[in-house]
């Protein structure tokens, strides 16, 4: 029989007696990790059992800025599910802790007005990202005329994800350690975590049916030449979608408008499905569904909720989109 399992590590130095403090949780009420493509951070909320006790007088000791890691597993058999900081502490009936990843760093890392006349995204990311932080991007992404505005570094980069076709986010690796994923086309390499069948590990789902012509979008494609001219293409119907490019000629605008347009265009299963805690499936993964005995393709996972506490140990899983059959 499994028993769900987990250990959350909480630590900080303290500079008056320079010592690393550590606190180790074995039980809580309720856990929640919430890890999506679409956004930049991902949290983790840690509800804990009423009757937790700390020592130390027996007042809650974790503060916001704490090192947090979470394990969860089967049979004392645990994997690292999240690490991050502390954001809060609601102290109460009961005490909740809220954590952010890596994210949780940027947005405390301020930054300096810069402006550039001929960047690509690695200049700008070596300027304002952490030396201490890992970086992986894909490829050369030209960027041109930049001047940056906001005074975090997380919101720097929340800017480049909102005026170019660029997506960021904090994954932990096979080593155990984050990494900051930012880039325009998808991640290649990515792991296939595993696969899902209905009756076997998929508990339940949402999953729906659609065809490429029932999705109505329209790319608006602008690319800024180096003399500050812009260049626009414009293809599909329904709600508009803009891009910003630089120094793209006409007809390569034209095919990465094209490019665009199929892959929000793609057609396959969308929806979620809610399977146990292992195999672990993780944010940009690649999954291989089976739904009434067929085969339904491989699929690009868009997000992933856990749950540990009362119910088991749960994940539900968002597909992002169909890549193959």
């Amino acid at each position: 029989m499994l028993r769900c399992d987990c250990r959350i590590e909480i630590e900080r130095f303290d500079e008056k007696s320079d010592k690393v403090l550590r606190w180790t949780i074995r039980r809580v009420h309720e856990l929640k990790i919430t890890a999506d493509t679409s956004t930049l951070a991902d949290t983790c909320r840690i509800e804990m059992p009423k009757n937790i006790t700390w020592g130390l007088g027996e007042q809650c000791p974790i503060r916001r800025g704490d090192e947090v890691s979470v394990w969860l597993g089967y049979n004392d058999k645990l994997k690292l599910r999240f690490k991050g900081f502390v954001q809060s502490v609601k102290v109460g009936e009961p005490t909740v802790i809220t954590a952010e990843d890596w994210v949780f760093l940027l947005r405390e890392t301020r930054i300096k007005s810069k402006l550039y006349t001929k960047a690509s995204l690695g200049d700008i990311l070596a300027d304002i990202v952490p030396k201490t932080v890992r970086v992986k991007t894909s490829g050369e992404i030209k960027i041109g005329s930049w001047k940056t505005t906001a005074e975090t570094v997380a919101g720097e980069i929340s800017l480049l994800c909102e005026s170019y076709p660029i997506t960021a986010f904090f994954e932990l690796e096979d080593d155990q350690q984050p990494t900051l994923f930012v880039f325009t086309s998808w991640i290649d390499g990515r792991r296939l975590a595993g696969d899902f069948a209905e009756g076997k590990n998929i508990i339940s789902h949402s999953l729906e049916y659609r065809k490429s012509d029932d999705v109505k979008v329209r790319i608006r494609g602008i690319s800024t030449l180096p003399n500050g001219k812009k260049i626009e293409y414009v293809e599909g119907d329904g709600q508009e979608s803009v891009k910003n490019y630089y120094n793209l000629s006409e007809e390569e605008l034209k095919a990465v408008v094209k490019a665009e347009l199929k892959r929000q265009k793609w057609e396959g299963l969308k929806g979620s499905f809610e399977t146990f805690g292992s195999p672990i499936v993780r944010k940009a993964d690649k999954v291989d569904l089976m739904l009434q005995g067929e085969k339904r393709g491989r699929y690009i996972v868009k997000g992933v909720e856990i749950t540990f506490g009362q119910g088991g140990y749960r994940q539900r899983i968002e597909t992002q989109r169909k890549i193959s059959e």
